[in-house]
């Protein structure tokens, strides 16, 4: 699916309705090493992370249909009968998982891919996908998929997020940066870029926000370090209308140098057609050679 002007006029307007209390005057100083130390002194308010929202709404609407039959794999929503045996008597009214996939791994255990087996290490089926490259395109390994879920939370926050439901300043303050330092990644790892440059991110982020959260000489060397991300942005069920992020919740390190270059090479293109569709028509120069 491909995103109109008016699709995306759409969206920002419905992004403009979310309002937060705005920051007064910014002191970069203050907040640069919040990225190292977690300690930042200064508001990142919502309409810092609307330029980098409606990027990331592109991205997903833009992708999904490609990715949506990989990612049920890794959803764990394909029919069990289907990916062992390549047949199953129920159909998918009657049998609420999908049936139309090529994967197929007899091996694989049932119970593993459904919920969890007790027999661990003991078990003689399969406890990991096997000859992905195979049956996939794009999502060839766990980093590829965990890319894929942050996407979609992203775009999920941008389209439900309600300010009203977490009501500690300090948890929205953290849920921001969060958000901002996600975002950061997923741009500089997915997206065309010159070595040794921070172009593409001020291209397609919010500048003044990169700089208060991490200093411009290490902004670079932090970001081919692996890197800690809420657990709860991975989940696709987040009630946004209940109390669903607080500060220190559990994290998952997810290290962005295992993207698969087939899904590296995909998004590649997806930036690249967001910048000629949304940003060179405005004066913006391209980030990369």
């Amino acid at each position: 699916m491909t995103l109109t002007d008016s699709n995306m006029d759409d969206l920002s307007k419905n992004l403009a309705t979310i309002t937060l209390e705005q920051e007064a005057n910014t002191n970069i100083s203050q907040a640069s090493n919040y990225y190292e130390l977690r300690g930042g002194t200064k508001t990142v308010n919502f309409a810092r992370l609307e330029k980098g929202l409606l990027l990331f709404i592109y991205i997903h609407e833009t992708t999904k249909d490609t990715l949506h039959m990989e990612t049920l794999l890794w959803d764990r929503r394909l029919c069990i009968n289907i990916v062992k045996y390549g047949d199953c008597s129920k159909s998918n009214h009657q049998f609420h998982y999908e049936h139309n996939s090529p994967y197929r791994q007899p091996n694989i255990c049932a119970f593993w891919y459904t919920q969890s087996c007790t027999q661990q290490n003991k078990c003689r089926y399969s406890h990991e996908f096997q000859n992905l490259s195979q049956y996939h395109k794009y999502i060839l390994n766990n980093t590829d998929n965990m890319i894929c879920k942050l996407i979609r939370f992203i775009r999920n926050f941008a389209g439900h997020y309600i300010d009203s439901s977490i009501t500690d300043k300090n948890d929205i303050q953290e849920l921001h940066k969060e958000i901002v330092l996600l975002m950061v990644h997923l741009v500089h790892n997915l997206s065309p870029k010159r070595n040794n440059s921070i172009d593409h991110l001020n291209l397609f982020l919010e500048a003044t926000t990169i700089k208060q959260l991490i200093p411009q000489d290490n902004l670079l060397e932090e970001l081919e370090k692996p890197y800690n991300v809420p657990e709860v942005f991975f989940k696709s069920n987040i009630n946004f209308t209940t109390y669903w992020y607080k500060h220190g919740m559990n994290k998952r390190s997810i290290n962005f140098n295992q993207i698969s270059n087939e899904l590296k090479t995909f998004f590649n293109g997806i930036f690249v057609g967001f910048y000629e569709g949304r940003l060179r028509s405005r004066g913006a120069s391209a980030a990369w050679d």
